[in-house]
C-alpha cells in the first residue's frame, strides 16, 4: 500500500512538474493573438489578450508585450479607417458640389457664426406674414427645418404635423416667438428631426402634402399645403443634408484615425508595423 502511494505521489509531482508555468501560458497567449494579427484576424486577437491580462494579471512582462499588441491593432484599424474614409469621400462631395448649385449661401458676419445653404426656390422674402416652412443645410453639415406661424395672437407653437396619402408625421421642437405688427412664431428642428420631415416630403413629392400647426390650446391650429416648388425645395434639401450628414460622419472618422496613427507613431517612434507590411 505505502508502494502504490508513494508511486501515485510521484506521478503527481511529474504533472506538476511538466505543467507550463503562469509565465509560458502567457507567452504563448502572446503567440497565439501575434498570429491572429499576422493574418488579419484583429477582434480574435483582441479577445485572446483580454483573456491574458484576465487569467495572469502578475504576468507584467507579457502584460506589456500584449498591451504593444493591442496598440499594434488599434494603429492598423486606424490606417484602414482612414483609407475608407479617403476612398468614400470624394464621390459624395462631388455630388453635394452638383447639387449646391440649386442653393444660395447666406450668412450675416456681424451677427451669425455659421452660414447656411437655401435652396433658391424657398424665398423668404416677403414671407413674413403667412405660415410656411424653411429648411437649409449649415455649413457645419447639420440640417435645419423652420415652422414659421404669424397670426393676430400668440400661439405657443408645440408641434407640427405632416399628412399625405393617408400618412402623417408629428414633429416638435424649441419654439421663439416674438411681436411685429402681429405674432410671428419659429418651431426650430435640428438634425435627425430635421431629416424626418424633408423625408417625409421628398417620399410624397407627388402627394399632396398637409401642413398642420398647433398651439398650446387646441383652438390654436393652423393647416396649409405645400406647393410644388415647396416640395421640389424640400426634398433638394434633404438629399443635401442626408448627404452632409454622410460627409461629416467619413470626416470624424477620418480626423479621428489621423490624429490615432500620429498618437501611436510618436509613442513607438514609427516601431510599429503598417498595413502593409
Amino acid at each position: 500500500m505505502k508502494t502504490k502511494i508513494a508511486y501515485f505521489s510521484l506521478c503527481a509531482l511529474l504533472l506538476v512538474a511538466c505543467a507550463p508555468s503562469d509565465s509560458e501560458c502567457a507567452q504563448q497567449l502572446v503567440q497565439h493573438a501575434q498570429t491572429l494579427v499576422d493574418n488579419g484576424q484583429w477582434r480574435q486577437a483582441r479577445i485572446v489578450l483580454d483573456s491574458l491580462h484576465a487569467a495572469y494579471p502578475r504576468e507584467v512582462a507579457q502584460r506589456r508585450v500584449a498591451k504593444a499588441l493591442n496598440d499594434s491593432i488599434t494603429y492598423l484599424e486606424a490606417q484602414r479607417t482612414l483609407a475608407y474614409a479617403d476612398s468614400m469621400l470624394p464621390p459624395l462631395l462631388e455630388q453635394s458640389d452638383k447639387l449646391l448649385k440649386q442653393f444660395k449661401y447666406e450668412k450675416n458676419d456681424k451677427y451669425e457664426d455659421k452660414g447656411r445653404y437655401v435652396h433658391r426656390l424657398l424665398n423668404t422674402g416677403g414671407n413674413t406674414s403667412r405660415n410656411f416652412l424653411q429648411a437649409y443645410v449649415r455649413d457645419d453639415r447639420q440640417t435645419i427645418v423652420k415652422s414659421y406661424y404669424y397670426g393676430s395672437y400668440k400661439v405657443n407653437q408645440q408641434q407640427v404635423t405632416l399628412s399625405a396619402q393617408g400618412e402623417e408625421m408629428r414633429f416638435a421642437g424649441s419654439n421663439h416667438a416674438f411681436e411685429a405688427e402681429g405674432w410671428h412664431e419659429i418651431m426650430t428642428l435640428e438634425d435627425e428631426s430635421a431629416l424626418q420631415l424633408l423625408n417625409f416630403v421628398s417620399a410624397h413629392y407627388s402627394d399632396r402634402v398637409r401642413v398642420h400647426g398647433a398651439g398650446e390650446k387646441p383652438t390654436h391650429t393652423w393647416v396649409y399645403y405645400l406647393n410644388d416648388k415647396e416640395k421640389e425645395a424640400l426634398s433638394q434639401t434633404y438629399q443635401l443634408g442626408f448627404l452632409m450628414k454622410d460627409i461629416l460622419r467619413l470626416e470624424q472618422m477620418g480626423n479621428t484615425a489621423r490624429n490615432q496613427i500620429a498618437y501611436y507613431e510618436r509613442k513607438y517612434l514609427n516601431a510599429v508595423p503598417t498595413a502593409n507590411e
